[in-house]
């Protein structure tokens, strides 16, 4: 009987250590975007009419991606743009973005999002099975346990947006 008790106690531990570190390996990742996302924005260039103002990326996920685009930004402005970081809630909420983040679980979304984006110069980030393909300019993936990015170059001009070819180098094509 106590080594039963034991056996079941060391599971539930086992499985805790496990959801810890899962969820650690999920901060880091979303910092890792964060920071993806910031570098991105050195290789892409928005229309004149987006290069004033403030740098809007709108995030549709949760509160921890959020959390760590917004630590993110705190200290960083692309060209003389201050960045703010909103939560997009619906569509409409796109309007304002230069860059719209979807994650994962919003995927759903894409659809309202994508024309949104398109039409209003915002570069559409996705991290989803074939996100790069249904017109997302780019869309993170995992390969071999490593963070890598697909690129849909015509994508991401159709939004009006010019990608430099060293980001086009770095980046799994697609599209």
């Amino acid at each position: 009987m106590l080594a039963k008790n034991f056996r079941v106690i060391a599971l539930v531990v086992g499985l805790m250590l496990i959801f810890v570190a899962f969820a650690s390996a999920q901060d880091v990742n979303y910092k890792l975007h964060a920071g993806l996302l910031y570098h991105f924005t050195k290789h892409i260039e928005w229309p004149m009419s987006k290069q004033s103002g403030d740098f809007v990326i709108g995030v549709l996920g949760n509160a921890n991606l959020t959390e760590a685009v917004e630590e993110m930004s705190k200290s960083r402005m692309v060209g003389s743009q201050k960045i703010i970081v909103v939560q997009v809630k619906t569509a409409d909420d796109a309007n304002r973005c230069h860059i719209i983040y979807v994650q994962r679980f919003q995927s759903t979304q894409f659809n309202a999002v994508y024309p949104k984006a398109k039409s209003g110069h915002a570069l559409l980030i996705t991290e989803s099975e074939e996100g790069g393909k249904r017109g997302a300019g780019i869309n993170f993936i995992t390969i071999d346990e490593k963070l890598k990015f697909e690129l849909n170059k015509s994508a991401i001009e159709d939004a009006g947006l010019k990608v430099s070819n060293e980001l086009v180098k770095l980046a799994i094509p697609v599209g």
